[in-house]
């Protein structure tokens, strides 16, 4: 094996972790609420119309479970990659004072 099939084995090697796909997200489980019948009219019995009432009332309260259960989820994420947007911030602060400051020094023929 010669030096340059040596390095060029080195340099895949190293290189191929960048080039890897990250992992695609979990995929999340839709909501399992069950969707009341169509409305039974105002012909239909005081009962099948009181029964598609809590039908339909709990639906609702399913799907809003299933929504606050989501959004929990979501800020969870977002206050796990708080520390990482901090970093970039005030990385992107730094980066602007130093560019001002290199400018000005140019100007100023120091």
């Amino acid at each position: 094996m010669n030096l340059r099939t040596l390095v060029a084995a080195l340099l895949i090697g190293v290189a191929a972790p960048a080039f890897a796909q990250s992992a695609a997200p979990a995929a999340v489980a839709p909501h399992g609420c069950t969707k009341p019948d169509d409305y039974p009219g105002r012909l239909a019995s005081d009962m099948r119309r009181n029964n598609w009432v809590k039908s339909a009332n709990a639906y609702l309260e399913c799907l809003k479970k299933y929504v606050q259960e989501q959004q929990g989820a979501y800020n969870k994420v977002l206050e796990q990659g708080k520390p990482h947007l901090d970093a970039a911030n005030a990385s992107i602060d730094e980066y602007n004072k130093a560019a001002a400051q290199f400018k000005a020094d140019q100007e100023g023929g120091k």
